[in-house]
Parts: C-alpha cells; sequence; structure tokens
C-alpha cells in the first residue's frame, strides 16, 4: 500500500509526516497563451544555459518554448555556417547564394528531426528504464528552448567539446525536471544517449 502524500509504501522506513510537499506557484499556473516575447524567451533560454531548474519546468509547460526554441537552434545552424562564409567571402572566393541557402534549410530540417529523433528515443528508454512520469510535447518544449548551447560551436578549438558537453548537461537537465529521474540516473542517460548521439552524427556526417 502507498501513502497519498509521498507515494511511497509504507514500511518501517516510511516516514512521512503526512503535510503534502509545498508547490511553486509557476508549477501549477495554466501555460501561457501563444505570445511575441523574443527577449524573455531568450533571456530563459539563457537561464537554461546556466543550470536553471525551474527555467526547465516552465518551459516544458510553454508552448512558447517550441516555438522559439526553434528559432534558436536556427541560429546556432547558421552561425557556423556563417563564420565559415565570411572567411570565404575575406579570400575573393564567389559563393553559389542559392545553393547556400538551400544547405542552409535542409540542414535545419535534419536538424530538427534528429532532435524529434533523439528525445523520442530518450523518453522510450526513461520510460522503460526508469518509470519516466513526463511527456514527449514537454519534453521537446524544455529541449528546444535548452538548445542556445548550440551557440558555443562558433568558439575557436574548444566550441564543439563545449557544445557537445552543454548538449548533455541539457538534456540531464531535461531529464531530471521533466522525465522526473533522479540526478545520477538522469546523468547516466544523458551522456549515454549523447556520447551514441554524437559519434552516429559523426559516421553520418557524408549524408547529412
Amino acid at each position: 500500500m502507498r501513502c497519498p502524500v509521498c507515494d511511497q509504501d509504507y514500511g518501517l522506513t516510511h516516514a512521512c509526516t503526512g503535510i503534502p510537499p509545498a508547490v511553486a506557484p509557476e508549477d501549477v499556473a495554466p501555460p501561457p497563451a501563444l505570445r511575441f516575447a523574443p527577449i524573455h524567451y531568450f533571456l530563459e533560454a539563457l537561464k537554461i544555459l546556466r543550470w536553471d531548474d525551474a527555467a526547465v519546468r516552465r518551459a516544458s509547460r510553454d508552448n512558447n518554448a517550441l516555438v522559439y526554441g526553434v528559432m534558436i537552434l536556427a541560429i546556432g545552424v547558421a552561425l557556423p555556417m556563417l563564420v565559415a562564409v565570411v572567411r570565404v567571402v575575406s579570400v575573393g572566393v564567389s559563393l553559389n547564394w542559392a545553393r547556400l541557402a538551400f544547405g542552409y534549410v535542409v540542414l535545419l530540417m535534419v536538424s530538427i528531426l534528429w532532435i524529434l529523433f533523439q528525445i523520442g528515443l530518450s523518453h522510450l528508454l526513461a520510460r522503460w528504464l526508469f518509470q519516466a512520469k513526463g511527456s514527449y510535447l514537454a519534453l521537446l518544449r524544455a529541449f528546444f528552448l535548452g538548445q542556445m548551447y548550440q551557440w558555443l560551436s562558433v568558439i575557436p578549438y574548444v566550441g564543439g567539446s563545449l557544445a557537445g558537453l552543454g548538449g548533455i548537461a541539457v538534456l540531464m537537465m531535461v531529464f531530471e525536471e521533466v522525465d522526473e529521474i533522479e540526478r545520477m540516473k538522469a546523468f547516466g542517460l544523458a551522456t549515454a544517449v549523447g556520447v551514441t548521439f554524437f559519434i552516429l552524427g559523426v559516421y553520418l556526417q557524408p549524408a547529412k
């Protein structure tokens, strides 16, 4: 038999006081309507990048996070291409701008599909291994808004490593806060998924 307050089995180790845990008002507030607030969601994405657990929970309940997360991802995909274009143009090489734009759109679509597959597989593993409680859509909202870590890839020499570590960190927070997995389990799952998808991405790079 389980306690209705702490959801633990009754027994010798059960020490529940019978008082329900305090719930923050933001955790029970209805999701906000779709709105134009780029500065607000930029700051929310920055908070996720700085390991703000409350920002992850807010994003998981907000459809705006999905919309602005895709925009943040679009910038993250564009930045490395922009750096490469500046270098090429600076040495006097002409570019096929139409082909470049088409390549950017294809790369963005692949990146979105890659995240959908990554989060879907991760969520299935979390439910199977750790009885995850979150929803797939909630995970997507939070993870997409956390895509600002991809902007780190333009930093010379260490950008790729920082972006990879940032992806694992955001994935871990999403597992912990949205799927309600214990921190060490969330870290292990995020690391395994992040490394696997990194290796798979390198292997499939010519196809992309």
